[in-house]
């Protein structure tokens, strides 16, 4: 089958490689038929893998006997250690990754535990490559709302800093909570249009505001970006790191400043279950219309390799492989 390989640092090629087999009980062979280019993919590229590795965890397959497409959930638990017993699958202290320490999708096969799938219903399947980002976003807007309640105002103004897809989902989320009264404002780099802020008529910044948020979602996963959200969150406000900062970065404030402005610093790291998954996929069926705008280029496998090393996706969307294409 053909995949593309991830070989060293931004070194990735299509291949044959083999097809899959069975090796555990209650695993199946998916057909792969879209998968998502997460920033968490580009940033394994550039940093590379002490092995060969098949990236991709935003997978949307079918089953040979079974009808519709399933969504995958790439994270395996061990269902056996602490964190799990507390429900905290994704801090499993044997968590294996499918496209991270695993093989993913980005290939014509994949090898997934069955319970690890979850059937969906869409006018566009490939709206299915959404149903794992957006179940981490409910994680981390659930993590936001309970940090909420430490702020001094009912309806605090809200910063997102990044308009990429992480800043997309947590701003639909927070919008469509009923836990959730706030004015959301949009601070992002890039000139061009971000057709989704305009949907749920959130006002783009053109500089960032000081001292006017109460609560910064930071969902870049930039060190300016992350620097600027602690630099303009108000006194006992929050700061919420939802974008993936890379490994090195440090916090650009000291714990004296941290505690003498008693800010919160709030962190999100994936969390899909079978509860978010399925909370996923109902907002999406919900409002189709509403995520279709996130998809972006759909490209063939054989381009993959340039949209890893050359990252330029297009302003707050997703792109999306098409493997039959």
């Amino acid at each position: 089958m053909k995949a593309a390989v991830l070989y060293g640092a931004n070194q990735v090629e299509i291949r044959n490689v083999p097809t899959p087999t069975l090796a555990q009980e209650g695993e199946v062979i998916a057909d792969v038929e879209f998968v998502g280019v997460c920033k968490t993919d580009q940033q394994l590229t550039v940093a590379g893998l002490d092995e060969e590795r098949i990236l991709g965890h935003e997978v949307v397959c079918q089953l040979p006997e079974e009808q519709g497409y399933f969504a995958l959930n790439n994270e395996i638990s061990c269902g056996q250690c602490s964190y799990c017993q507390e429900g905290l699958t994704s801090h499993c202290q044997n968590l294996q990754e499918l496209g991270v320490n695993h093989d993913g999708g980005y290939a014509q096969k994949i090898r997934v535990p069955r319970n690890s799938l979850h059937r969906f219903d869409y006018r566009n399947p490939a709206l299915g490559v959404l149903i794992e980002p957006l179940s981490c976003a409910v994680r981390g807007v659930e993590r936001i709302l309970a940090a909420a309640t430490l702020l001094s105002v009912s309806r605090p103004t809200i910063l997102v800093i990044g308009g990429g897809l992480s800043g997309a989902l947590i701003s639909y989320l927070l919008t469509h909570s009923l836990n959730f009264d706030g004015e959301i404002k949009l601070y992002d780099l890039t000139k061009a249009s971000i057709p989704w802020a305009v949907k749920l008529g959130i006002e783009r910044l053109e500089e960032p505001e000081q001292d006017k948020a109460h609560l910064v979602i930071e969902c870049s996963g930039s060190p300016s970006g992350l620097a600027t959200a602690l630099q303009v969150v108000r006194k006992a406000g929050i700061v919420c790191i939802y974008g993936v900062p890379k490994a090195g970065i440090s916090l650009p404030i000291s714990p004296h400043e941290l505690f003498m402005r008693e800010i919160a610093v709030l962190t999100s790291f994936a969390g899909a279950t079978d509860q978010t998954m399925g909370k996923a996929i109902k907002h999406i069926k919900d409002d189709e219309a509403f995520f279709e705008q996130l998809l972006g280029r759909v490209i063939p496998l054989e381009k993959l390799p340039n949209e890893l090393t050359c990252w330029c996706p297009q302003a707050g969307t997703r792109t999306v492989v098409d493997i039959g294409a």
